[in-house]
């Protein structure tokens, strides 16, 4: 988790008027962690969740302190954001590499202190790696706006352009850069595929910054700078303009005047940055209560969200509107207001209840059965193993043998980063193999079972079960040895008898399984798993098993 540093001096000079440590005790009901208190070098260590990237500096913490501590109610506005004549042009060049970039002027009579500097750098790194994911969707370069000529321009230049980098007293090359400096080292594979690289450059051909590596020399930021100019490059838009808007309120903090920057590219019609327009949520007030277990009035609500630093407005009908300002990029959801309120409440004012029920923390009927199916099958000598319910598309190809088409059957997860995790399993069998196939070094035979959630769609609407998935893997094992198992299982655990009418499977061995037939319900499969699926497992051994429908069999059998 990302840490911050916040001065105790700084948190009593801003709230004189209350004892520092009753401000200290509020900081964990904002979601963040104390991790160590040093009031001799002036330090509180600050742990901070990731999805809050505003907390990544004293002026984020001091500005949401401000809220629950009634000080500043609603949302934080920057009353003038001034227009300027500065442009940007885009190189068509980029499209491909990193074709974004936006960017913000920032000025004030004095020069940036030591302290103000450090804490910019510090949240620059910390966007770097969350929002900017190590940089490879969005970097920030932050200038002396005073050494910079406009119009800028945003190029694709060749490798063997050369320039000095930022505390650099020469030129390299940018294969130098990439090769020789640890910062090319490290981030360099981003644009490693690219022939031609992003570079901004001001009017004078002065090099700005080479994107997402390192900033030129040339306007380096030190502690006689006054004037800022920020520019944030990606290659996702939504990213570059969440992290714009946050560096946008944190210079605001610090007293700065801000102005635009004009964007023209031929990629998008031209922009005018940074966009600091709020989003807005719909919600019902009774959804509010109903998940705090509160009975807040309409207007104790608005409240709540203001102590948050958002607003409220009450629509009619029982109807809510949340206005969210733009750097608090993760509320989107009803939830997350309901979250907000309840931090505008005071979690420390919440107060627990006890069920109505005489049995309080009696198990369900499902969790008796479930307790039930695992005590069987543990005294039929199988061990319980549990899978993640997100498979690859390769393993559920490899298990049911399954042409290409397959994968429009399954419930695909949107920009998955991991081919080990693609899709919502439909099945239990491809994990339970896969996990003989990961511990062939294990002695046999191996007995494993699995109960667990499977999703299937109906009329476009995502449905699950549970499932329960018991086999065998041993050199003898057979179809006789798997069906003995289930049907003493089934006789012990409902007091049932299964059918098993013959029918055939690609991934089952011809001849050797059957569908599992409940009061005349088809409720699954049993069989011997075919060669071909156990060489592409690696497996060395025979593997037999059954999969049925455990929701299906509760309800009929309940």
């Amino acid at each position: 988790m990302p840490v911050v540093n916040v001065r105790p001096s700084l948190l009593s000079k801003i709230f004189s008027e209350r004892v520092l440590d009753e401000i200290i005790e509020k900081l964990p009901y904002l979601g963040l962690d104390i991790e160590g208190i040093d009031k001799i070098i002036d330090k509180i260590r600050i742990e901070f969740n990731p999805n809050r990237p505003d907390f990544s500096s004293e002026n984020g913490i001091v500005r949401a302190l401000k809220g629950i501590l009634n000080i500043e109610l609603g949302r934080p506005i920057i009353q003038d954001l001034r227009p300027s004549l500065d442009v940007i042009r885009v190189d068509k060049r980029l499209k491909e590499v990193r074709p974004i970039i936006y960017g913000l002027i920032a000025k004030r009579d004095i020069p940036i202190t030591h302290e103000e500097l450090t804490q910019l750098i510090s949240m620059q790194e910390d966007l770097h790696n969350g929002l900017g994911r190590k940089r490879k969707k969005s970097s920030i370069g932050i200038h002396n706006y005073d050494a910079l000529t406009f119009p800028l321009f945003y190029k694709g230049v060749p490798r063997q352009i050369k320039f000095v980098p930022l505390d650099g007293n020469k030129e390299y090359s940018i294969d130098n850069i990439l090769t020789d400096f640890e910062v090319g080292k490290k981030y360099g594979h981003i644009l490693k595929q690219f022939d031609i690289v992003p570079m901004l450059l001001d009017s004078k051909d002065n090099v700005v910054s080479f994107p997402p590596i390192i900033n030129g020399n040339t306007t380096k930021v030190d502690l006689l700078t006054s004037n800022l100019f920020v520019e944030v490059t990606s290659v996702n838009s939504k990213s570059a303009m969440d992290i714009l808007s946050i560096l946008s309120f944190e210079l605001s903090d610090m007293g700065f005047d801000l102005y635009t920057v004009e964007v023209s590219s031929p990629f998008c019609s031209e922009i005018v940055t940074p966009i600091l327009e709020p989003h807005r949520v719909q919600l019902d007030f009774d959804y509010i209560n109903k998940i705090l277990g509160l009975e807040l009035t309409h207007n104790e609500i608005l409240v709540c969200l203001q102590r948050s630093r958002c607003e409220g407005i009450d629509k009619g009908n029982g109807k809510l509107e949340c206005i969210i300002p733009s750097y608090r990029i993760d509320l989107f959801d009803k939830v997350d207001i309901c979250e907000e309120v309840a931090i505008g409440y005071g979690i420390y004012n919440l107060e627990p209840s006890y069920p109505s029920s005489y049995f309080p923390g009696r198990k369900n009927s499902q969790s008796i059965v479930f307790d039930k199916v695992r005590d069987i099958l543990i005294g039929l000598e199988f061990m319980e193993i549990i899978n993640p319910h997100i498979i690859s598309k390769n393993l559920f190809k490899n298990v049911f043998l399954e042409d290409e088409p397959f994968d429009k059957q399954l419930i695909s997860l949107g920009d998955s980063k991991n081919t080990e995790f693609e899709v919502l399993r439909s099945s239990l069998i491809p994990s339970l193999i896969n996990t003989f196939s990961n511990n062939i070094h294990e002695k046999y035979p191996q007995k494993l079972f699995e109960m667990g959630k499977t999703f299937f769609t109906t009329n476009k609407e995502v449905r699950e079960n549970w499932s329960l998935c018991v086999s065998i893997a041993h050199n003898t094992t057979d179809y006789t040895e798997i069906k003995s198992n289930l049907e003493s299982f089934m006789r012990y655990c409902f007091n049932a008898f299964v059918t098993t009418p013959r029918n055939e499977a690609k991934y089952f061995l011809p001849g050797h399984s059957a569908r599992i037939v409940l009061n005349d319900e088809v409720i699954g499969e049993i069989g011997e798993i075919h060669p071909q699926v156990l060489e592409n497992l690696n497996l060395r051994t025979l593997v037999t098993i059954f999969e049925f429908n455990l929701s299906a069999v509760i309800k009929i059998k309940t």
